[in-house]
């Protein structure tokens, strides 16, 4: 049976992300945030992040965005069962809550993008610790265990 690990995916779409030697240091600090996300995903196009998400509908995947790619794709891909929630990084908080209105798989639209990686890092925190709570009540109290140590983890930092 699959467990979260093996099924959770980030994934961060912007224009800019893939250039080279763009956004090393977050991409860095993304990619080592928990040993429970099977993968990060960079994507610089939307039509990169519906295939992908269109191919693998056995994933559960968060995304971060850009607050232009989060108004041409948010209402489209929240239906998906495969979209677990969507955080958008923009310049502009307002013209983005007015224009995404309410979109169940939204998080939160942030201007900072530590700031944002820090409510992740809680979310996921929680996330696991849910995660943990189901393998305790089906017996697989090892797996259980993991989760509780990394929610635990992510928590304190």
């Amino acid at each position: 049976m699959l467990s979260l690990k093996d099924i959770l995916k980030i994934c961060w779409l912007d224009s800019h992300i893939c250039e080279n030697g763009q956004h090393e240091q977050i991409k860095f600090r993304c990619q080592n945030m928990s040993k429970l996300i099977s993968e990060w995903l960079f994507f610089d196009s939307s039509d990169k992040l519906t295939g992908y998400l269109a191919n693998n509908p056995n994933v559960q995947l968060i995304t971060i965005m850009s607050g232009k790619l989060a108004r041409q794709l948010l209402a489209l891909i929240s239906p998906m069962e495969n979209l677990h929630s969507a955080y958008v990084l923009t310049i502009d908080i307002e013209k983005n809550k007015k224009a995404l209105g309410v979109e169940p798989k939204l998080k939160e639209i942030f201007n900072d993008e530590y700031v944002l990686l820090g409510r992740l890092q809680k979310d996921l925190s929680k996330l696991f610790w849910e995660e943990g709570k189901k393998l305790t009540t089906s017996k697989r109290d090892q797996e259980a265990r993991v989760y509780f140590e990394e929610a635990h983890r992510l928590d304190k930092n």
